[in-house]
């Protein structure tokens, strides 16, 4: 164990003994790491001779976090962190920032996390002289995410003060915020040395000795400390306090058992909509699902349910992406093999950034929902990526508080294509079966399911027979459905068949139906006809992200060989 200048003995013959309680949110597939990582600063509490409480993933809601919160001394938090400022919002939102991302719904899995910002930290009472210890986080000590830049310094020092503005008001006297180290470290130094949170913070094994010091503005009469990387940047370390130290942290304990305890707490009893035996229909939008567009989303409710809802009720919007448009991304040069008796060269290996950043599909949203006779009415906006998402909503109170498990088990998902500028969705058939060499009219319905039109003003008349009859009505030229054989064998394919699109459906939200000729292929075997639009104006759809159809098609026989032509 690593030894503690100043050390005295264990708290645990003290008659009341700090309380420390761990809180672990999900953060996906880091999850367990960050349980570890709290495991080790419980295990420090517990020789200590602290009581010890755990919240972790997948039970840590806000109801248990509140619950165990109150009369702690030292309050440990592994998790997602939103601060402010932040690319995410033009000002600070209390509802959200400077808090917790916790489990919406006790017992699911660690995937997803909602935010409790300061404004429910508002609502905790911690015990004299507490300390709060966020590690892991983005924006609490003064950092981004990764894969977002990090901003200014005048940035860095306004993240740090806000993030520990509501544990302040809720009793804190120190927030230490350390992106890159573990918890262990701060638990073991306050409950067995007699040093101030300042000499613990300044001898971190993560200080970097680029210490800058400044009035906190949100907290009247704290010091806010940064100690980054370097003078550019790299802000992982961070510290508001007003003085205290080891001895009054122990002053003010609340704990009542003075032997090693650690228990993981059972939450209060969580809401429930269940004995209202509510009915609820499938998820909808109002408007054309394109990339950051507003709209309306419906919870419909049978029997006018919804009214009997409690007033205050909140909607959960999740968009769990599926299948996202590729986008390229830069090759990445590899290092060659060193010749024969050489050293070798140092590998190109990235760096694992612990901080976990955030994910699409992993933010539960919440929105007021507006209760109707069809049943709850919600704003929310797309993503603002295109590509295909299922939409999953849950219910809140009026506090956010998620309802039970068997309420939201009484809601459905909705898959959602999410169109961006210039994008087409189709009603095709999923497979055809065809004879070699014969001829087949498909029936396809086209949707344009971006923002843009696709065909253009024209004062020269097309070649094409279709597209001339459009022009000759409209003075357009018309966007085509192309329809391209593939084959995977690598045997010959016709070429490809098109035919124009009506104006109606050109616009944005427009749809028409249309007959594709299609000749199959002379061999049999199994192909594809891939579905696409062409623009006047825009060129192939699918190079600008639009999601094409491909339609599975079993070619059998062989087709005819064709009559020769008779001698003269």
């Amino acid at each position: 164990m690593l030894a503690v200048a100043g050390a005295v003995a264990p708290v645990a013959a003290a008659a009341r003994v700090p309380r420390v309680v761990l809180v672990v949110g999900p953060v996906g597939s880091l999850t367990p790491l960050y349980r570890s990582l709290a495991n080790d600063a419980a295990a420090e509490a517990i020789s200590a001779g602290a009581q010890v409480t755990k919240v972790y993933s997948p039970n840590a809601t806000w109801s248990a976090v509140k619950h165990a919160l109150d009369g702690a001394s030292i309050v440990v938090y592994l998790g997602h962190g939103n601060g402010w400022p932040s690319p995410y919002r033009d000002s600070l939102f209390p509802p959200t920032q400077n808090g917790f991302g916790l489990n919406p719904v006790a017992g699911g899995d660690d995937s997803s996390h909602q935010y409790f910002g300061e404004a429910s930290v508002d609502n905790i009472k911690l015990a004299p002289n507490a300390v709060v210890v966020l590690s892991h986080l983005c924006y609490a000590s003064g950092n981004s995410e990764p894969g977002i830049p990090e901003g200014s310094q005048a940035s860095a020092i306004q993240r740090v003060d806000n993030y520990a503005a509501g544990f302040i008001r809720a009793g804190a006297q120190a927030v230490v915020a350390e992106a890159h180290l573990g918890p262990a470290y701060y638990v073991r130094s306050l409950l067995r040395s007699q040093q101030s949170i300042e000499q613990i913070w300044r001898s971190s094994p993560n200080a970097r000795g680029n210490t800058m010091t400044f009035a906190s503005r949100r907290s009247n009469g704290f010091a806010e400390r940064l100690d980054p990387d370097r003078a550019s940047g790299g802000y992982h370390r961070s510290l508001v306090s007003r003085g205290v130290n080891s001895a009054e942290l122990r002053s003010g304990a609340t704990g009542t058992s003075s032997t090693a305890t650690s228990s993981v707490l059972q939450p209060p009893v969580t809401p429930s909509l269940v004995s209202l035996g509510l009915t609820f229909g499938q998820v909808n939008t109002r408007n054309l699902p394109i990339v950051a567009a507003r709209t309306e989303l419906v919870v419909p409710v049978a029997a006018k349910g919804a009214k009997r809802m409690p007033e205050g009720t909140q909607v959960g919007v999740r968009w769990d992406p599926i299948l996202l448009d590729a986008r390229p991304t830069a090759p990445v040069a590899t290092t060659p093999s060193p010749a024969p008796g050489t050293s070798p060269a140092p590998l190109n290996a990235p760096e694992v950034d612990l901080v976990v950043a955030e994910q699409l599909g992993s933010v539960v949203t919440l929105a007021p929902a507006e209760r109707t006779g069809r049943g709850l009415n919600v704003g929310v906006t797309y993503p603002s990526a295109p590509g295909l998402y299922r939409l999953v909503v849950t219910l809140h109170n009026s506090t956010g508080v998620a309802y039970d498990a068997p309420t939201q088990s009484k809601l459905t998902s909705a898959l959602v294509r999410v169109g961006g500028l210039y994008s087409a969705a189709f009603g095709a058939p999923s497979s055809l079966a065809m004879a070699a060499g014969s001829t087949s009219t498909v029936g396809v319905r086209v949707v344009n399911a971006g923002s843009q039109g696709w065909d253009v003003e024209s004062s020269t008349p097309p070649s094409e027979p279709d597209s001339l009859l459009i022009w000759l009505r409209t003075q357009r030229t018309a966007a085509r459905v192309v329809g391209t054989w593939v084959s995977a064998q690598g045997m010959q394919v016709p070429g490809p068949v098109s035919t124009a699109l009506d104006p109606k459906a050109a616009e944005p939200g427009g749809s028409a139906a249309v007959g594709l000729a299609v000749v199959a292929p002379a061999q049999a075997g199994d192909y594809l006809l891939l579905l696409d639009v062409v623009s006047p104006t825009h060129g192939t759809l699918s190079t600008l992200g639009s999601t094409p159809a491909l339609i599975r098609v079993s070619v059998t026989g062989q087709a005819p060989a064709a009559s020769p032509s008779p001698a003269p």
